[in-house]
């Protein structure tokens, strides 16, 4: 079974290895949903209660990125190097994490599963 949330964030950026226009900074309203799969408990019947998720979530990976220039967190930051930035600081704390997926706009998105 599958579980997931949404959560939103808000940084700057500029891709200094990119010959374009978003080598110049910019930002982007990042939506992230975080999926973990596991079973229900057999007492509660959940996997992980949603809020709880939720709060792992902003605790151990947002409150790095949001409201941030991510070329002080990361030297690339590309959708790519950050939501493999994420899945480590969360894989850290739900070892049942089994998809990120990080929204740059409502149009482009990259999907992370782990290596």
């Amino acid at each position: 079974m599958e579980l997931s949330v949404e959560v939103s964030f808000s940084a700057g950026h500029s891709l200094p290895e990119y010959d374009g226009p978003c080598r110049r900074v910019h930002g982007h309203n990042y939506k992230l949903i975080v999926t973990i799969a596991g079973k229900a408990d057999a007492k509660s019947g959940m996997v992980l209660d949603f809020e709880e998720l939720r709060r792992l979530v902003i605790k151990d990976a947002l409150e790095l990125v949001d409201h941030q220039n991510l070329n002080d967190v990361l030297p690339n930051p590309t959708a790519e190097a950050i939501v493999i930035f994420l899945w480590e600081r969360l894989k850290q704390t739900l070892p049942s994490l089994h998809e990120l997926r990080l929204y740059e706009t409502p149009e482009y998105w990259v999907t992370y599963r782990g290596e």
